[in-house]
């Protein structure tokens, strides 16, 4: 029975002699096209990090009807040399990727659902405190979630856990908040994090990242949800 799942690859720029357009062309016009010509991905949604410093400036996001599609020939045989790139085209002597896969856990579009996408994504990936899992996917259910629908610009979140066979260290959970663009009201999201049961979840948990992204490139069935 096929999996369902996400495919999450950041990544940056490691060779000096490329520069950071020629970069974007060869991922927005070559890569996402020869990904999306597998068939494994229905779309691919590419954004930036909001943050200058990030070690990893750029997000690339693949819905997946199969995980098991990633084992696939066609998959494994996606092209991974371009003309466009320098010193012989070779991807992976140009770019550096950091690649996980993830499990849907739950998709929540609030009291209103909306259609079309938002231009930002904020990314919050957290390891809660040991033996609260429970209480950390009751706290997402049955305030936090609702909470965040009230913010201003909110759209959709899609939730998710570590597939099985990533590295082990990282956080177990992701959250994937839609926004119509990246100027999210702080004072709002103060008060959605400001809950004593907030509080206690972030406060206690094990790790807890958050990244603000912008929308790059949407490419595929554009206007579908993750």
């Amino acid at each position: 029975m096929p999996t369902s799942g996400l495919l999450f690859a950041t990544s940056k720029i490691k060779n000096p002699e490329l520069s950071d357009d020629i970069y974007n062309k060869w991922y927005n016009d070559i890569h996402l096209p020869d990904v999306l010509a597998t068939g494994c991905a229905p779309i691919a949604l590419r954004y930036k990090n909001k943050n200058k410093d990030a070690k990893m400036p750029y997000l690339a996001l693949y819905p997946l009807d199969d995980l098991a599609l990633l084992e696939s020939e066609k998959f494994k045989n996606i092209p991974l040399t371009s003309d466009v790139l320098p010193g012989g085209g070779e991807a992976f002597e140009n770019i550096e990727f950091a690649i996980r896969t993830y499990l849907p856990i739950q998709k929540f579009e609030g009291q209103i659902e909306k259609s079309g996408r938002g231009n930002c994504i904020i990314c919050v990936a957290m390891e809660p405190a040991e033996g609260t899992d429970e209480e950390f996917d009751e706290w997402y259910r049955k305030q936090h979630l609702d909470m965040l629908s009230m913010v201003r610009g909110y759209r959709r979140t899609t939730r998710y856990k570590l597939a099985p066979g990533n590295d082990s260290s990282l956080p177990r959970y992701l959250a994937l908040h839609e926004y119509d663009d990246s100027d999210v009201p702080g004072d709002q999201l103060k008060l959605v994090v400001g809950t004593e049961w907030s509080k206690k979840i972030i406060g206690e948990a094990k790790a807890f990242d958050r990244d603000v992204y912008e929308l790059v490139k949407e490419a595929g069935k554009t206007g579908a949800k993750l």
